[in-house]
């Protein structure tokens, strides 16, 4: 494979925007699960595993929208941008609240497992879109939604 072709030497080009979604969607089920058996008092050891590939999504998608903007086209560009943007908001939304929640466990995981399952359907919206060649925008989210929820 050429480097003409790849992001960073070794992600191929028309992949990544692919990479950067999986790596999110199995975080936020990683995390969805994980927060379903801590409500229900076990705790599962793979939290920093979806903790490390959420990360990993967001570094793409910032990297892919910052440093490497000219490599995409307009519709790769909008969704690298609406990744980053959905994960910072999601993370200081979890933090802030999350935190304020702490005292009370079950409200707490309530919480938690209602970020993780939104997040579950808008980066899910995201991926539908991005692969049926749509932009997700303010203007028609509730509508790409309810396109990916009849994909699903």
């Amino acid at each position: 494979m050429s480097s003409e072709n790849t992001i960073m030497g070794f992600i191929p080009k028309d992949k990544y925007v692919k990479i950067t979604y999986v790596l999110i969607l199995v975080s936020c089920g990683l995390g969805l699960l994980t927060s379903l058996f801590a409500f229900l008092g076990m705790f599962l050891p793979i939290g920093g595993l979806a903790g490390l590939m959420g990360l990993a999504g967001l570094v793409l998608a910032l990297l892919g929208f910052f440093v490497f903007k000219n490599e995409f086209s307009a519709l790769d560009q909008s969704h690298l941008l609406y990744l980053a943007v959905l994960l910072a908001i999601f993370f200081v939304a979890s933090l802030i609240l999350g935190a304020a929640l702490a005292i009370i466990p079950f409200l707490m995981y309530s919480f938690l497992i209602a970020v993780n399952i939104a997040q579950i359907v808008l980066f899910f919206t995201g991926y539908n879109s991005w692969s049926h060649g749509r932009s997700v925008t303010k203007d028609n989210i509730q509508a790409e939604i309810q396109l990916a929820l009849k994909r699903a």
